[in-house]
């Protein structure tokens, strides 16, 4: 009798914690959402301000110094609908898209290697920080003479670019992983290839995606750079031409366009490093 007494207590007890658990959840996504909507009311106001005072500059000191945002605008729509920024678009996408994929690539690879075998990072770890330290604007007129003016010249001086960032961070990723998972990989007579592509590569994940992240929008800024200093082609040919010939609405226009195209690279590159944090988190608590 008195186990079947106890019956309903423990259900409505039962109850109690999933009703406790279910408003916890609640409360937690309101407050995200109240979070969400305070931080886009903040860049909303933001954006504002900067609007504001791109008119209160031209009221000033004239369109030399600001253009107006509706010029700007105008101007951004002109050069779309005639072709011009697609064009140069296409053009600064191929040189940062392949310096970029050859940064990973080698940039990962090295990095595997420098964190995976210990000796070798220490052999090379001054070379690496004594080439990192040095201003890639330094190694310009190097692969001028090497490479020429075109685009293989550009794609250098992107891979230079977004190189040290992947390669560090993976290293370091690398270098950190989870002891205890390698050893137990270990005693169980894993092979060093299936220790580096099974246990330390996904374990470095965030790291390498950490770098990843850093070397896309120094590769943004190293096709600019290129594009300015070699044969002058894509967005960053667009930008010379519009500043030499003082068109402040046509070159801030390109000026959206690339913080545009920053914005999108580094915000996919974004979701894709916390769809990996989640599956760290899975991983941890055994789901």
């Amino acid at each position: 009798m008195n186990d079947m007494g106890k019956l309903p207590t423990a259900a409505r007890r039962d109850g109690r914690a999933g009703f406790d658990d279910a408003s916890i959840a609640t409360k937690a996504k309101a407050a995200r959402a109240r979070r969400r909507s305070a931080i886009i009311a903040w860049q909303v106001a933001i954006a504002i301000l900067i609007v504001a005072a791109m008119y209160a500059l031209n009221a000033t000191q004239g369109n030399l110094t600001m253009p107006r945002p509706d010029a700007v605008l105008r101007q951004l729509v002109t050069m779309i609908g005639d072709g011009t920024i697609p064009k140069a678009l296409g053009q600064s996408l191929t040189v940062l898209v392949a310096g970029f994929a050859l940064s990973a690539l080698t940039g990962i690879v090295g990095g595997v290697i420098l964190g995976g075998f210990p000796f070798v990072g220490r052999v090379m770890d001054p070379f690496v920080n004594a080439i990192n330290a040095t201003p890639n604007a330094a190694f310009i007129p190097l692969v001028i003479v090497w490479f020429g003016l075109y685009t293989e010249a550009k794609i250098v001086v992107v891979w230079n670019a977004a190189f040290f960032p992947i390669l560090i961070n993976t290293a370091a990723g690398i270098a950190n992983a989870n002891k205890d998972l390698t050893e137990m990989a270990q005693a169980f007579g894993a092979k060093r290839r299936d220790l580096f592509l099974s246990v330390m590569v996904p374990d470095a994940l965030p790291s390498i995606l950490t770098g990843l992240r850093i070397g896309v929008a120094v590769s943004t800024v190293g096709t600019v750079i290129a594009e300015l200093t070699m044969a002058q082609s894509g967005l960053g040919g667009l930008l010379t031409a519009a500043g030499n010939r003082f068109q402040m609405d046509r070159y801030f226009a390109v000026v959206i366009i690339l913080m545009i195209l920053g914005t999108l690279i580094t915000s996919g590159l974004r979701q894709i490093e916390r769809r990996f944090g989640r599956w760290r988190i899975a991983q941890a608590e055994g789901r």
